[in-house]
């Protein structure tokens, strides 16, 4: 921008830069005519609500700077405003530059995982093109002082040249050239697609395209961000093969097939490939080869795989269901989680490998999901409870009385000894170990350890 000499051309879906918006002014205030067009700020309301990684203080941020814009720049924008690219002296011909973002012009040009083309001059002419003709034939308003947007009335008499170049294409209000070029160059491929894109339409053509030529043998890889927007369009790829990985920055949007390069600013879906106004760039050898290799390099760096089969026992680490999306939903997946379970008193104190297993319930753990939960108890051997009443038996050894006199009452032998209905033998020293078995079984009785 600090080198335009008469014409700025800037297009931007959402504008949230300070620096760009002063050299906007600047540029402005030395002569340079200076044109921005954005999306409409009923569109990005609606993102706001639509868009779970779109932030309320960016979209105050952009009201803020249009305000600051009025009246030293001409800007107009449209619902279906969101090609980001900026044009400098077109007029000039070799002298022409040109820039292509997948970025907005806001913090995405520092934070986000994004492609940004350096366009020949030739190329920033068509681009100029497009935004001549989405700046004077579809734009929706057009600011005329701080929070004014007026609505555009009339169109030029006279209307700019329609956009044709064989290198530049646009999605534009009665033309899908873009979406076009797209299909075309899937359709062609015969040994690798490397894609990128923020969002992704199970029902557009393009993703259909993309599962035809995975299931026709071509290597697909899509490279997108986890959330939930595309769980739909990322199973249906993944079902025909096309492995996707993704990151949480990635807003990328190209498409490399057999090493052809289109960069571009529509995503795969309906809003960027048939309504909406945005551009794309075939590339030049060098720079699509740039651009593979940039893409490469994602898709081995990339943190995240999205994977339909995968089970819990095939992997260590976080995962984040497709649905939920990285703010909310990831979770550690952990070799081993350790419970403690409720202690268990065996029925028999010489058989306490024989006691009954406790109740075992895993307990989730926030954020956190095992492959294996081991669980600790101890099997305490039965005591006899307090209050109990010992138990006592005829005495074998005295004669019976001639006068039917009952025997003498002598404890029993180990010592036996009730609770509630229930019978207990004591097991005082391992010694009586089998005549206590023998008497419990006789008695139906429990074998308890002596009192502590």
């Amino acid at each position: 921008m600090n080198n335009a000499q008469e014409v700025l051309l800037l297009s931007s879906f959402l504008l949230a830069d300070d620096a760009i918006a002063n050299g906007l002014i600047q540029a402005a205030e030395r002569g340079v005519r200076t044109y921005v067009i954005t999306a409409s700020e009923q569109r990005l309301d609606k993102f706001l609500e639509e868009d779970e990684s779109f932030e309320h203080k960016m979209v105050e941020q952009h009201k803020t700077l249009l305000a600051k814009l009025a009246g030293k720049v001409l800007l107009r924008s449209g619902e279906h405003i969101h090609a980001k690219f900026l044009v400098v002296d077109p007029q000039l011909g070799h002298e022409a530059q040109g820039w292509l973002s997948t970025a907005n012009f806001n913090k995405a040009l520092e934070n986000s995982i994004e492609l940004g083309i350096r366009l020949s001059p030739f190329s920033a002419q068509a681009l100029a093109e497009c935004f001549n003709w989405a700046f004077w034939c579809e734009a929706q308003r057009e600011l005329r002082g701080p929070k004014r947007l007026v609505e555009i009335q009339s169109r030029p008499s006279l209307a700019p040249k329609r956009p044709s170049a064989p290198q530049i294409f646009a999605t534009l209000n009665d033309s899908t050239d873009l979406r076009d070029q797209v299909l075309k160059m899937i359709r062609s491929a015969n040994r690798e697609i490397l894609a990128a894109s923020y969002g992704l339409d199970p029902e557009h053509v393009v993703l259909h395209e993309l599962t035809l030529a995975a299931r026709r043998g071509v290597q697909v890889t899509l490279l997108t961000r986890p959330r939930p927007a595309v769980a739909q369009g990322a199973a249906a790829l993944a079902a025909a093969g096309v492995r996707i990985l993704a990151h949480d920055k990635l807003h990328a949007k190209a498409l490399v097939v057999d090493g052809d390069a289109l960069v571009m600013t529509a995503n795969f879906d309906a809003f960027g490939l048939d309504t909406g106004f945005e551009v794309g760039a075939i590339l030049e050898r060098k720079a699509a080869q740039d651009v593979q290799h940039t893409l490469r390099e994602w898709i081995d760096n990339f943190p995240w795989e999205y994977r339909a089969d995968a089970a819990r026992g095939d992997h260590l680490g976080d995962f984040c269901p497709v649905d939920k999306g990285l703010r909310d939903g990831v979770i550690r997946i952990v070799a081993n989680h350790r419970q403690q379970a409720a202690n268990i008193e065996a029925p028999n104190a010489l058989d306490l490998e024989g006691a009954p297993v406790p109740r075992l319930s895993p307990i989730p753990v926030p954020q956190e999901l095992p492959q294996q939960v081991q669980f600790n108890w101890q099997v305490q051997a039965p005591r006899l409870p307090d209050g109990a009443t010992e138990l006592f038996q005829e005495s074998a050894s005295e004669p019976q009385s001639s006068t039917g006199r009952p025997r003498p009452k002598v404890p029993f032998d180990p010592p036996v000894y009730q609770h509630k209905k229930l019978k207990y033998v004591v097991l005082r020293t391992l010694a009586q170990a089998d005549r206590a078995i023998l008497l419990a079984e006789q008695l139906g009785a429990r074998l308890v350890l002596k009192p502590a």
